[in-house]
């Protein structure tokens, strides 16, 4: 497993039962298991990898997990605010849950046939305008919270 350094405050279930149910959203077991060891933070293994619609193989890195908390800086509600509910950037069952150091995100799906899989977000490759997300620019990484944990190195 992978060391997590410089995570926020430690959350109790309750505390993700409120953000859960204020949002309307249920994590998925692995992930929400996650935020109860590490509210956040910066993974000691970083990088990891993940295949375009074109077949061809491509890596980001994970900057910083998003955290429960009141903070300004990777605040989950406020990434989900952002790219959820005043934009709508991301396909409707992912929801933020960090990002590498270019301002992509990495997604978790909430629901759906692949809940608990895990995504990258690529905004460089959003499409243009007011259109709805789609999955244009959303490459999946794996199939589960815990087999991305352990791809990265």
């Amino acid at each position: 497993m992978i060391e997590v350094r410089d995570s926020e405050a430690s959350l109790t279930d309750a505390d993700i039962c409120n953000v859960e149910k204020k949002i309307g959203i249920l994590f998925p077991a692995e992930y929400r298991n996650f935020l109860l060891l590490n509210n956040g933070g910066r993974p000691s293994k970083t990088l990891f990898a993940f295949r375009k619609a074109d077949g061809h193989s491509s890596e980001s890195c994970v900057d910083w997990f998003l955290a429960i908390y009141d903070g300004e800086y990777d605040n989950f509600e406020s990434y989900y605010a952002t790219y959820k509910i005043n934009q709508a950037r991301i396909p409707f069952h992912l929801v933020p849950i960090a990002h590498d150091p270019g301002g992509n995100l990495i997604c978790i799906s909430v629901s759906g046939s692949d809940c608990g899989a895990v995504f990258f977000w690529d905004h460089e490759n959003e499409a243009p305008g007011v259109q709805a997300p789609s999955y244009d620019n959303v490459y999946l990484i794996e199939d589960s919270f815990n087999r991305f944990l352990h791809s990265l190195c």
